[in-house]
């Protein structure tokens, strides 16, 4: 498992689902907040949820639109 600090956004697999979002480090929980107000914010709880950061976000690619 790699290192994240608290506000990187990483790739994060919750038992056999991955997904990208910003991570918040809340003692025995994890919160991933997604960017797209949209989508809801998911608490894994480390004691009991099988969770792993499979990597971390280091930047963005952008073309014009």
């Amino acid at each position: 498992t790699r290192e994240a600090r608290s506000g990187q956004i990483v790739v994060a697999r919750v038992h056999d689902e991955v997904t990208v979002k910003r991570l918040r480090r809340r003692g025995n929980t994890v919160e991933l907040v997604p960017e797209n107000p949209e989508f809801k914010t998911l608490v894994v709880d480390l004691r009991e949820d099988d969770f792993a950061i499979e990597g971390l976000g280091v930047g963005v690619i952008r073309r014009p639109l």
